[in-house]
C-alpha cells in the first residue's frame, strides 16, 4: 500500500529466463549458472525498479567493514539488511573465494574495472579459442561459446558494464572462469564489493547503478 501512495514510477527492468536464454543460443547454460546455491533464482528477480529509489540507497547507503550487514535510507526512513538473513532470502552459500580478492588483492579502492591483477595463462585458457598462450589477445571475441554466452549474461547482471562493449575486463576473466569451471565462489560479497566500488568511483564513474532490484 505504501508503494501505491508513493505515487513511483516503475520502470521495466530485463530478467533472466534461463529457459528462454537456452532456446536463443541453442545451448544450455543451466548448470553454469545453477550450481551455486541461488544464483539463477538472483538473476531471475522482479523485473522493475523506481529510479529515484536507486539513487537514493546509493546515496545513503553504508556497508559495515565485515559485510555482515548493509544500512541505508529510503524515503525518510532507515533500513538495514542483514546479511545472514539476506543470504537464507536468497538461498546464497558462504564460500572462502571471493572474486575481488583474486582480482584486487594489492590494489587499493577504488577498484576499477580495468585494474587489478590479470589471471594466469594457464588459468583462463581453457575459455579461449586456441592457439592462446602468453601475449595473446584477451577480447571477448576470442571466447568460447559458453564463455561468451556468460560473459553477455555477466555483464547484465553480477557486472553490470554498459559502457565497456567488446572489452573483457580482468575482474569479467576472474568471473568468467570461476562459472565456466563451476568453481565455488561467495557471491553475497561480490555483490556487496561492486556497491562499494561504485561509491567509491562514485556518480561520475563509467559504472551504472547496479543490483536495481
Amino acid at each position: 500500500m505504501a508503494y501505491v501512495h508513493s505515487k513511483a514510477q516503475f520502470r521495466e527492468q530485463r530478467v533472466l529466463d534461463l529457459e528462454v536464454l537456452d532456446n536463443v543460443v541453442g545451448q544450455d547454460i543451466r548448470p553454469y549458472l545453477s550450481y551455486l546455491p541461488g544464483l539463477a533464482g538472483l538473476l531471475a528477480l522482479p523485473d522493475t525498479y523506481v529510479e529515484e529509489w536507486v539513487c537514493e540507497f546509493y546515496a545513503s547507503v553504508w556497508i559495515a567493514p565485515d559485510h555482515s550487514y548493509i544500512h541505508y535510507a529510503l524515503a525518510d526512513t532507515d533500513y538495514r539488511v542483514i546479511a545472514q538473513r539476506a543470504s537464507e532470502t536468497w538461498g546464497l552459500t558462504a564460500y572462502d573465494t571471493k572474486i575481488h580478492e583474486l582480482c584486487y588483492a594489492s590494489y587499493k579502492p577504488p577498484h576499477h574495472p580495468h585494474g587489478g591483477e590479470l589471471p594466469l595463462v594457464d588459468f583462463i585458457s581453457p575459455y579461449f579459442h586456441q592457439p592462446f598462450c602468453e601475449g595473446s589477445s584477451r577480447s571477448n571475441g576470442g571466447l568460447t561459446r559458453p564463455a561468451r554466452i556468460l560473459d553477455f549474461v555477466v555483464r547484465k547482471t553480477l557486472l553490470p558494464r554498459p559502457s565497456y562493449h567488446d572489452r573483457f575486463t580482468r575482474i569479467q576473466q576472474w568471473l568468467i572462469a570461476h562459472l565456466v569451471d563451476q568453481r565455488e565462489f561467495d557471491i553475497w560479497d561480490l555483490i556487496m564489493l561492486e556497491i562499494e566500488d561504485t561509491i567509491a568511483e562514485g556518480f561520475r564513474g563509467y559504472r551504472q547503478l547496479p543490483y536495481a532490484h
